[in-house]
C-alpha cells in the first residue's frame, strides 16, 4: 500500500485535487493507497448540497476562507491546520463491502487508534465521536468498483467558532438539499490530558498503523508521480477553481 504524508497546510483546491487523482490512479494501477495530510482554511462542501444553504458565505469572504466542493457525498466540513485529514482509496472495495460496512471499517480502524489517547472515542456510522461531540466525520466516493474513503481528525480547536461559517449549526437551518448532521465538534487536544503537547505526527502515525493493519497491507513511503503531480495541477486550476463546480447546486 501506498503511503503519502504530508503534514504541512496545503492549499485548499490542490488538496482535493489530489483525493479525486489518487482514486483515478488506484484504478489504473490497481495498488491502494493511503493519504494522511492537512489544508489550508477551506469550507468544504458535499457533491450534492447547495452552498448558499450551508455556508455563511459572507462571513467566510470576510475572514479569506474559499468555499469548495469535494467529490464525495456527506455533509459540509472546516478544514484547518489542526484538522488531519485521512484518504483511502481502494482499487476494488467489495473487499470490504457497502459503503455502510466502508464507514464501519475505518471506523473502527481510527477508533482503535485513538482509543489509547482518549477512552471516549467510539463511532457511529460515518462519525467519529468523543462521547456525544463530533470528532471527525467521513465521505465516500465511488467510480467502478473503485472506493475513495475520506475523514477527519479535529487535533485542536480552530480559531474561528464553526457555527459561524456553518449554517447546519443554527436553528435556522433548512437545506433544500442533502442536509449536514450537525453536532457540537470536540478536539483530541481538548479531550485528553495530553492537551497542547498531543503532536499531530503522532496522530497520523497510531492511524497509519491502525488502518494498515486492518486491510493487512504494510505501507511503502511514496510521493505523487509526475503524472499525478501534473493532474492535481490541471484539476486545481480547472475544476477546483471554477464556481461552475464549486457552486453548481
Amino acid at each position: 500500500m501506498r503511503l503519502l504524508k504530508s503534514l504541512a497546510p496545503q492549499e485548499p483546491r490542490r488538496g482535493l485535487a489530489i483525493d479525486e487523482v489518487l482514486l483515478n490512479s488506484t484504478r489504473e494501477t490497481h495498488e491502494d493507497l493511503m493519504r494522511l495530510w492537512i489544508n489550508d482554511r477551506v469550507v468544504v462542501v458535499g457533491r450534492s448540497q447547495a452552498v448558499q444553504d450551508e455556508v455563511d458565505l459572507a462571513f467566510a469572504a470576510e475572514q479569506g476562507i474559499p468555499v469548495l466542493r469535494r467529490i464525495s457525498g456527506g455533509g459540509t466540513v472546516y478544514h484547518y491546520d489542526g484538522n488531519l485529514n485521512i484518504t483511502v482509496a481502494l482499487h476494488d472495495g467489495r473487499r470490504i463491502g457497502s459503503v455502510h460496512e466502508v464507514f464501519r471499517f475505518f471506523g473502527r480502524a481510527i477508533a482503535t487508534a485513538l482509543v489509547g489517547l482518549c477512552p471516549a472515542v467510539r463511532f457511529d456510522a460515518n462519525d467519529l465521536l468523543v462521547d456525544e461531540a463530533k470528532l471527525g466525520g467521513a465521505a465516500q466516493a465511488r467510480r467502478g468498483n473503485a472506493v475513495l474513503y475520506h475523514t477527519t481528525v479535529l487535533v485542536w480547536p480552530p480559531q474561528i467558532a464553526m457555527d459561524w461559517l456553518l449554517l447546519a449549526m443554527g436553528p435556522e437551518y433548512h437545506p433544500q438539499r442533502v442536509a449536514s448532521r450537525p453536532r457540537t465538534t470536540r478536539s483530541l487536544r481538548e479531550a485528553t490530558e495530553a492537551g497542547d503537547s498531543l503532536a499531530m505526527e503522532t496522530i497520523a502515525d497510531l492511524i497509519t498503523v491502525s488502518i494498515t493493519d486492518a486491510l493487512g497491507s504494510a505501507p511503502t513511503v511514496s510521493r505523487l508521480t509526475d503524472e499525478e503531480e501534473r493532474r492535481a495541477n490541471t484539476l486545481a486550476e480547472t475544476k477546483y477553481g471554477d464556481d461552475a463546480w464549486n457552486r453548481s447546486i
